[in-house]
Order: C-alpha cells, then structure tokens, then sequence
C-alpha cells in the first residue's frame, strides 16, 4: 500500500443537488452513487464556488475566492441586453499561470497528476500542474458517430488506464466529466428504459434521466477499477458538480438554478470517500470546492507552500470524525458581472441571471449585496427602500422567498459589514459606473472563435 493514499476528483458538468437519487430525486437512478455515499461523507450544504463552468473550476483549482485571480465569468463578463445594464462589469480574466494550483501542489508534494476531460480555465493542464494532459472540448464529441454520450464512456476508461499504469506510486486523477450538460445525450435503449418509467414529481425528463445513468455507470467503472487495481481502501474519491443545475432541471425547494447565486445556481452533492480511514456519515456543514485544495494536502501529508494564499479551510477533522463545524462563520460570493439569462427560473428580473453581485452565508443567513442599487440609488441612505440587499434565512426559507431585510435590521447591517470588511480585504472591485473610459462593448455569441461550454 502506498503511503500516501491516491485522490481521485470525479467532477460532473452542471448536476444539480438533488439529481443523484441518494439525494432525493424521485425519478433519477444512480445505485453506484448510492452506493458510494453509503460508504462516504455526504454533505448535504455543499456549494460550488461559482454559479457556472470556468469561475467555479479556478476557484476550486486556485482554492480561492473570484477577487484573487479575477475569473468572475464565462467568455465574458458582459451578457445580455445592454440597454439593461446600469453598470459597466469588472472585465473577466483568466486564471493566471503563476497561481500555484492544486495539481501543482500535489504533483511537487510527489504525486502523479492526470486529467480527463474539462478543462475550462486558461492555458493548458500541463501548464497548470498536470503530468498527463487528457482534455478534451464539447467541440470534439461527436455523439453521433460514437454512441458515446459526451464520450463519457471513452473519458473513464482513459481514467481507469491512468490508474492502472500509476498504481506503483501516488497520483491525483481529476475526471472531468462533460455530462450532465446541454446538449444532452444518452444511448437510446437508456432513454427508452425512462421513457417507460413513472415521471417523478421533481424529476421527469428520460433523456436527462438517461445521462445521470450513464454519468451513475461511469463511477461504477472507476470503483470497480480501483478495486480489481487493489487500490480502494487507500484512494480518496470526492464526486461533486462544478455548479447547480440548468432551470429546466429543477431542484425543489431550492430557488434558481446555474448562472444565479440562489441556493439552486450554487448547492451541489459532494460526498468524499476514503474506506481505510473514514467512516460512513451526514454532514450539514456547510463546504465549498475552494475548501478542496487545503483538504486534499493535509489528507496527503502535504505542507502548504508558504507563499499561497488559501481562503478555503481544511474540512479533514469534519471526514475523520473529529470535528463536527469549521473554525469559518462565512462563505463569500463576489461576480461583479452581468450574465444573460431570459425570464430565467427563479432570477431576480426577467433579463439577466445574474446582475452585479456580492453574497455572504453565516450560517442559517444568506446575503445578497447589489451593486447598481448600491452604487445608484442612494447607498445605505436608502437601504430601506432601494431593494440593494436582500437577507434570507435559509433553514426556514431554503426557497429564498421571504427577503428579511427590512425585518432582520441587526442581521443585515452586521452582515452588510461584514462583506464590505471581506471585500477590501480581498481588494474585491465593484461594478462600475458606465463612462467612457470604463465602456466595453457588449460580447455576442459567436463573435470570436469559442468553445461550445457555457
């Protein structure tokens, strides 16, 4: 047995909370999930560290917050209908090369690192810490051809391949799955079994159905694999999603859906499975992916360079039993951006999915800070009545449908505080008011060579 145990990251493109069964869909089917959370940590407040793609997987690869690294969006922080937007966007950047990233840490603390998959950052894996360099781009999978749904099947078995020729030592495999995302794909027999299937309340589209199978089928492969390699009680497995579901996916009782910061754009499944060391249980700790990089060093015995700047916090005590709360009260938000979306589920106004935002959870409270009202319509002189805030308590209200903050006042001026306190310390930049030398036009859909995830 090695030493230090194997990690592997199984990460799913857009799953919702609650589409695993074991999470309570009432018309998905995934018994190797199931399965695999009964022999895990379920955490049942986990939330990705973006409401989409690219700012959740640099947050979760940096194991920082937007403001450190400056990825806030897709393509471009400027979409939707320019005549709607009050204020200029903080301009998106790329996650730069000289951030020193997780599979750096792992691949310089002795580890053999490979990725399958996703990638949807900047620049390239290999430049980014990975030894073995298997991404692919959604423009690439030709379904058609294949019968190989978002070539999920052919990504695994890279997967597994990569564990079987790095069994001798350590390695981190980051398996980063292109489903459940549009467009969505499922071999027909798979969608013809759905078809035949009762529709659930919640859940009740075949082919989605079908795609969550085949993702289901895809961990079942790699346990498999792990076992007959004789590596599953020292390998690590986190399965997660990078961000909520899509609106035409629902996630009842949760509000919105990806792109927003409402409970249904952000909560995910996570569950973290490691049978030598950690015993099967529920969490309702709340967790972020920007946690994974420091939890992933300690679990692997790894110093943290003295240099690098973590906002995330080990949850290993919460896995190993010895904690049952991080030493953390918040969790932040900052996408100061515009991000089209209309008469989108659970959205705020019938344009954008997100508007300029900044968003704080302590504990049962969520906070949403927005810039327009803030910076235009009169500040906290006119907080009482210029709708910049937004306060909700989230085990009473898990819909978010009852704004407390014009009856909570202590809570949201605390809370108002505390962000303002968190945004200069992280030098977090609001949006900007719209002047000519602020102005960027706004981005259009296939105005540049792009790929196809969004």
């Amino acid at each position: 047995m090695n030493k230090k145990p194997n990690i592997v990251l199984f990460f799913v493109d857009d799953m919702g909370w609650k589409d695993p069964a074991f999470m309570g869909s009432d018309y998905h089917e995934t018994p190797h999930l199931d399965q695999f959370a009964s022999e895990g940590v379920v955490f049942h407040n986990a939330y990705s560290a973006g409401p989409n793609c690219a700012p959740s997987r640099a947050c979760m690869i940096s194991g920082q917050y937007t403001p450190r690294h400056g990825k806030v969006a897709v393509w471009n922080s400027k979409r939707g209908i320019e005549e709607q937007m009050r204020l200029e966007p903080v301009p998106d950047q790329g996650l730069p090369l000289e951030n020193y990233t997780l599979a750096e840490a792992l691949k310089d603390g002795g580890y053999k690192t490979g990725i399958f998959g996703k990638w949807h950052i900047a620049g390239t894996p290999s430049e980014q810490g990975f030894d073995v360099n298997g991404e692919t781009d959604a423009s690439e999978i030709h379904f058609n051809e294949t019968n190989d749904p978002k070539d999920i099947f052919s990504l695994t078995e890279k997967a597994c391949n990569f564990m079987e020729e790095n069994k001798e030592q350590p390695f981190f495999l980051f398996l980063s799955h292109h489903t459940v995302h549009t467009k969505w794909e499922a071999r027909q027999p798979m969608i013809e079994y759905f078809e035949g299937k009762e529709k659930g309340k919640i859940h009740n589209n075949a082919k989605y159905a079908a795609m969550v199978k085949h993702t289901d089928d895809s961990m079942g492969m790699i346990m498999e694999k792990l076992k007959a390699l004789g590596l599953d009680e020292n390998t690590i497995v986190f399965f997660t999603s990078d961000n909520g579901a899509i609106g035409k996916v629902k996630q009842t009782p949760l509000r919105g859906a990806k792109g927003m910061l409402y409970e249904g754009g952000i909560r995910v499944p996570l569950v973290v499975r490691w049978p030598s060391t950690i015993q099967p249980a529920n969490s309702t700790t709340p967790i972020i992916n920007i946690d994974f990089y420091p939890t992933m060093l300690e679990l692997a015995g790894i110093e943290k360079a003295k240099d690098k700047v973590l906002d995330g916090e080990s949850f290993t005590p919460i896995l190993q039993g010895k904690k049952e709360e991080l030493s953390r009260s918040t969790i932040y938000y900052h996408y100061p951006i515009y991000l089209d979306g209309k008469n989108a589920r659970g959205a705020r106004d019938p344009y954008f999915r997100n508007r300029p935002v900044t968003v704080a959870i302590q504990g049962d409270w969520k906070f949403l800070f927005f810039h327009e009202e803030y910076i235009l319509d009169g500040g906290e002189k006119k907080i009482a009545s210029n709708h910049m805030v937004e306060l909700y308590n989230l085990k009473d209200d898990p819909s978010e449908k009852k704004d407390l903050s014009q009856v909570e006042i202590k809570k949201r001026n605390q809370l108002l505080k505390d962000v303002k306190q968190w945004m200069k310390k992280t030098n977090a930049p609001l949006a900007m008011k719209k002047t000519p030398e602020n102005y960027r036009p706004v981005y259009k859909r296939g105005s540049h060579n792009q790929k196809k995830t969004h």
